[in-house]
């Protein structure tokens, strides 16, 4: 499954690269890899050939590259990717400038070409490769730059908010590596690691489909509550949202009852679950400040807390 070394000791590891649909906040698709492959190689190689064409595949910093633009432009598809502001001497050039919103066209990079040829394609220096570069000015005064091939329909507050959307597969892997404690194993055989994940992500997307009912239900118990404050109501909040930590417990204690009971009684057993979901609310806090980094350590294991930052 591949080796992951500290100054300690070695450790099994695995890399999970996946697609995240962040409107009905589901798993799309998902690949196994040894934790040394870089992020870019893992999408590379099946899955971003897999993105439909009416999707807008959206990309943190560590995917920037020429060649990821090559295989969308060659799938038809499209893509949002945030750029480090030393991307290289065009991006650099562009955030000195006072442009905001640019097409660039330009030669494909001797590492483009190279990297190309090791997916059995040929392709020359001298081929040329297009994509916008927009300036985004977040609330800190800090300057952003994404890259993309969406058209000037698309304004960069319209961009803007497309990749803020991306956070949601951040809560989703503090999701599944925390509440559903992705790296506690029912064994220690690479054949039940590799099941334990699977099963795990699985969870995750029935999680999401079980709570689906309680959107409506929940958009209301907002606006009344909006309407009707509680009298300990000490400061405004963004509303409220269902608690996935005790929405995972009620999951599993009722996962039996979903796979072995009768179709008849499939409503009652959800509608069950919802009730619960809907009783054990949790506010929608706005984080404005950056969260430090927790470890919580269990069965030897370390598990990360993703830290929260307003904005981008």
């Amino acid at each position: 499954m591949g080796i992951h070394k500290n100054q300690h000791k070695s450790v099994a590891s695995i890399k999970i690269s996946l697609y995240f649909d962040v409107f009905n906040k589901l798993i799309t698709q998902f690949e196994l890899f040894d934790k040394r492959t870089a992020d870019l190689l893992c999408c590379l190689k099946n899955q971003v050939k897999n993105v439909p064409k009416d999707v807008i595949a959206i990309y943190d910093r560590a995917y920037g590259s020429q060649i990821l633009i090559f295989f969308h432009n060659l799938y038809d598809s499209k893509y949002v990717i945030r750029l480090k502001l030393d991307f290289s001497n065009t991006v650099k050039k562009f955030v000195q400038s006072p442009d905001n919103d640019v097409i660039i066209t330009e030669p494909m990079g001797e590492r483009c070409c190279k990297k190309l040829e090791e997916f059995g394609i040929r392709k020359s220096k001298m081929g040329m490769i297009t994509y916008r570069l927009v300036k985004v000015i977040l609330p800190t005064g800090e300057t952003e730059v994404l890259m993309t091939n969406l058209d000037e329909s698309f304004t960069i507050s319209d961009l803007s908010e497309i990749y803020y959307l991306r956070w949601g597969v951040e809560t989703a892997f503090n999701g599944i590596k925390n509440h559903q404690m992705l790296g506690t194993f029912s064994g220690y055989s690479e054949l039940v690691v590799r099941q334990d994940i699977y099963c795990n992500l699985l969870f995750y997307n029935l999680h999401t489909i079980s709570m689906l009912d309680c959107e409506e239900k929940l958009r209301k118990i907002n606006e009344q509550r909006k309407k009707n404050p509680s009298k300990n109501k000490k400061k405004e909040n963004k509303g409220y949202q269902i608690n996935r930590n005790i929405g995972t417990n009620t999951l599993r204690m009722h996962l039996w009852d979903l796979f072995t009971c009768k179709e008849k009684d499939l409503a009652s057993i959800l509608e069950k679950m919802q009730t619960i979901y809907l009783q054990s609310l949790e506010i929608i806090k706005d984080c404005d400040k950056e969260r430090k980094r927790k470890m919580h350590r269990q069965n030897d294991r370390h598990h990360t807390e993703i830290g929260y930052k307003r904005g981008f």
